[in-house]
């Protein structure tokens, strides 16, 4: 499993954090209904971004976890509750209201494993009561183009995982194709939200030279 990145801390001026920013992204299946089998929706996989002020430095975490066939199906959820333990100052989403909540209340809705989907759904519940932002809105919402052509108009290139890979990926075991791709959308969703501020400049070139090191790799 992916183990959470170490910590690098990068000086910056001006006043923007005081505690935890995090950017989650998540990835998720929905299984069909087959004989005695109800329908259900999986989350196979999740990756959070931490952005900390360390006196006065930014410091990143960059953590990533997924399933697949083989593997428990609740080993992503569990994984994303113990993150979500200590509920961050603000939450970054993409497509919050409409796609990525409702995506992690079916799966938890709809889990074989109750005890585990009850402790994610107590964690997302401490993470909602902070600042929730859904980067969508300042790119329309729910009527949003994709996050990719979004990402290619704000001249920050991202290449997105089809449903048809991630489905390939699951059912084959490929996690690091998941991982990789759920750490690079984490790490965008941020980008992307620095980008809507103006009072950012130092910490835009702190994220930039944090992701030319190693500790900015997916760790598999």
């Amino acid at each position: 499993m992916a183990g959470p990145f170490h910590f690098r801390a990068f000086s910056f001026r001006g006043k923007f954090m005081t505690t935890d920013t995090i950017a989650l992204s998540t990835a998720w299946i929905h299984q069909h209904a087959c004989r005695d089998r109800p329908a259900r929706t999986l989350l196979v996989g999740a990756s959070i971004l931490t952005c900390s002020d360390r006196f006065g430095s930014a410091a990143f975490d960059l953590a990533a976890h997924s399933t697949t066939v083989t593997d428990d199906a609740a080993e992503t959820m569990a994984w994303l509750a113990k993150r979500l333990e200590v509920a961050p100052a603000r939450l970054l989403l993409w497509r919050a209201e409409d796609i990525v909540v409702p995506s992690l209340i079916s799966a938890c809705e709809t889990a074989r494993d109750t005890m585990t989907a009850a402790r994610l759904l107590r964690a997302l519940d401490r993470a909602f009561e902070g600042e929730v932002i859904d980067v969508a809105e300042q790119h329309g919402g729910s009527k949003a183009s994709s996050f990719d052509a979004v990402m290619h108009s704000a001249g920050l290139p991202f290449s997105p995982m089809a449903k048809d890979e991630l489905h390939h990926a699951h059912s084959t075991g490929c996690h690091a194709d998941i991982r990789e791709h759920l750490a690079a959308r984490a790490v965008s969703t941020f980008r992307l939200w620095l980008q809507g501020r103006d009072d950012v400049g130092d910490l835009i070139a702190a994220t930039d030279a944090w992701s030319a090191t190693p500790d900015a790799e997916v760790r598999l």
